[in-house]
C-alpha cells in the first residue's frame, strides 16, 4: 500500500514538474523580453509592484487554501461545502488586502501608487486560480493542472507579444498577467463544473468560515511571514536605494524562481498524500517524508551546483544585466536550500503542526530583517543576495529540529550521501568546461551527474521500484 501510494504520488509530481518545466521556459522568455523591453529601472518598477501584490496576497489567503486542500484530501465529500464558503471569504479577503494594498503604496512607495487597481485585479485573478486549481490537487487528478499550467503560460508569452509589439509601458504587464490567470479560472471552473459535475456554488456560513480561519491561524501567520520575508528585500532596496538596483537583483532571482518552483510542485502533489498518512501509521508518514527529503535532494543540488558555476555564462546566453551575474552566484547555494526546506515546511503542515511552523517562520523573518538591515545599506543588492541565502540556512536549520522533536531524527547528511558525491562529481566536469557553450555544459553536466548517481548507488531497490512504478501508474 504504502509503495503503490508512493508510485501515484510521484507519477503526479513528474506531471506537474513537467508540465511547469515547459510552463516556466515561457514565463521565463517573458521575462527576458521584459528586461530587454523595460530596462533595468521601469522592469524594477514592475518587479516591485509585483511584490507588493503578493505581500498583501496573503491576506487574501490567511491559509485558507492549505486547510482547504488537507480537510478535502481526507474527506472528498466536504469539497463543495468547503469551496462554497471559500469562493466568498476569499472576495471579502480581497477587499482587505485592497485597503492594505492602498496604504502601503500611498506611504512607502507613492510613484507606483496611480496604479493600484491593475495591482489589485492581479491579485483577485491570481487568488482564485490558486483556489480554484486546489481541487485538481485534492481529486488527484494532475493531468488538467498540467493543461492550465501549459496553457496558461503560453497565453501569457501571446500576450506579452503583443503589448511588446505595440510599445506598451510597464504597467500594461500587470494586466497581461492578470488575463492569463483569468482564463486559468475560468478552465478550472469549467472542468469542476461540466466535466466533473461538482457542483460550484457561492455561500458564506461566517461560524463555518471562522472555525477554518481558526484552524489555519497558525499556518496563515506562518505563510504571511515568510512571505514577508521573502520579498522583504525588494522593499527595503526599492527604499534605501532605487528602482534600478532593484532590476538588477530581481533579474537574478528569476533565475533561482526559474527552479524554484520544482520543490513547490513536487510537494504540493506530494501534500495531499502526506496529510493522509498523518492520520494513520506514522512509520508510513516517516517513509514518505524521508523519501520526499531525498527526492528534492536529487533535483537541488545539481541546480545549485551548475546556477553557481555557470552564472556568467547563464546571464550572457539570455541577454541579462551584467550587474546580476555576482548576485546570482552568491544566491545559488540557496537553491538546494529552497529545495530541502519544501521537505520540512509540507511535512510540519500535514501533521498539524501549525504552531511549530509559525515560530519557525518568525524566527527567519527576524534573522532576513535583520540581516537585510545590516548588509543592504553598505552592500546593495549584493547584500540582499547574501541576505537572502543565509536565511535559508537558518530555515534549514530549524526545519530540520523541529521535525526531528515532533516526528524523527533525519540523517541531513547521512541519507544523501550519495547524492552529494554525485553532485560534486559534475560541479568538478561543469567548472572545468565552463568556457564552452552553455548547451553543451548542461548535457555534459546532467550526464555526468546521472551517471554518478547510478555509480554510487544513489538509490536503493525500493526507490527504484517507486520511480519504475510511479511512471507504470495509470
Amino acid at each position: 500500500m504504502t509503495e503503490r501510494l508512493a508510485a501515484t504520488t510521484l507519477r503526479n509530481s513528474v506531471l506537474v514538474v513537467g508540465a511547469r518545466a515547459l510552463a516556466k521556459l515561457a514565463v521565463f522568455v517573458v521575462v527576458v523580453l521584459l528586461w530587454r523591453h523595460l530596462g533595468a529601472g521601469d522592469y524594477g518598477r514592475f518587479a516591485t509592484m509585483i511584490v507588493y501584490t503578493t505581500l498583501v496576497g496573503v491576506v487574501a489567503d490567511l491559509g485558507l487554501q492549505t486547510v482547504f486542500i488537507r480537510d478535502a484530501s481526507r474527506d472528498r465529500t466536504v469539497l463543495t461545502h468547503y469551496l462554497a464558503n471559500l469562493l466568498s471569504a476569499r472576495l471579502l479577503l480581497s477587499l482587505v488586502a485592497l485597503v492594505i494594498l492602498v496604504a502601503a503604496l500611498r506611504l512607502l512607495s507613492p510613484a507606483l501608487f496611480p496604479y493600484t487597481l491593475a495591482a489589485f485585479v492581479l491579485l483577485l485573478t491570481t487568488s482564485y486560480s490558486s483556489l480554484l486549481r486546489g481541487v485538481f490537487y485534492i481529486r488527484g487528478r494532475l493531468g488538467y493542472e498540467a493543461v492550465a499550467i501549459v496553457a496558461e503560460s503560453l497565453l501569457l508569452l501571446g500576450l506579452t507579444l503583443v503589448a511588446i509589439q505595440r510599445r506598451a509601458p510597464w504597467d500594461a504587464f500587470l494586466w497581461v498577467y492578470s488575463a492569463s490567470y483569468l482564463f486559468t479560472c475560468l478552465f478550472a471552473f469549467s472542468v469542476i463544473r461540466w466535466r466533473w459535475h461538482e457542483r460550484v456554488s457561492i455561500a458564506l456560513e461566517p461560524a463555518f468560515v471562522r472555525r477554518l480561519l481558526a484552524s489555519g491561524l497558525a499556518l496563515a501567520l506562518a505563510f504571511t511571514i515568510t512571505t514577508v520575508y521573502a520579498q522583504l528585500d525588494i522593499v527595503l532596496l526599492q527604499l534605501f536605494k532605487n528602482f534600478q538596483m532593484v532590476g538588477w537583483y530581481s533579474a537574478a532571482n528569476k533565475y533561482i524562481d526559474a527552479v524554484a518552483w520544482v520543490p513547490q510542485s513536487a510537494m504540493g502533489a506530494v501534500f495531499p498524500a502526506l496529510s493522509l498518512l498523518a492520520a494513520g501509521d506514522r512509520g508510513r508518514l516517516l517513509f514518505a517524508y524521508e523519501k520526499a527529503y531525498k527526492m528534492l535532494a536529487i533535483l537541488g543540488l545539481p541546480l545549485a551546483v551548475g546556477l553557481g558555476l555557470a552564472a556568467d555564462s547563464i546571464v550572457h546566453v539570455t541577454r541579462g544585466f551584467e550587474q546580476s551575474i555576482p548576485a546570482l552566484q552568491i544566491l545559488a547555494p540557496s537553491v538546494v536550500l529552497l529545495f530541502l526546506n519544501n521537505a520540512f515546511i509540507y511535512t510540519l503542515s500535514a501533521i498539524n503542526r501549525q504552531l511549530d511552523f509559525t515560530r519557525l517562520a518568525l524566527f527567519t523573518l527576524v534573522v532576513n530583517l535583520a540581516l537585510n538591515l545590516i548588509l543592504i545599506p553598505p552592500f546593495g543588492y549584493l547584500g540582499a543576495a547574501a541576505a537572502s541565502t543565509i536565511t535559508e540556512v537558518a530555515l534549514f536549520a530549524g526545519g530540520w529540529w523541529l521535525l526531528r522533536q515532533r516526528l524523527a531524527s533525519l540523517s541531513i547528511v547521512g541519507s544523501i550521501a550519495p547524492v552529494l558525491l554525485s553532485a560534486v562529481a559534475m560541479g568538478i566536469v561543469v567548472y572545468l568546461i565552463s568556457s564552452w557553450p552553455i548547451a553543451l555544459v548542461i548535457i555534459l553536466g546532467a550526464a555526468v551527474y546521472v551517471a554518478a548517481l547510478v555509480v554510487t548507488r544513489a538509490l536503493n531497490a525500493e526507490e527504484w521500484s517507486i520511480v519504475r512504478s510511479g511512471f507504470r501508474a495509470r
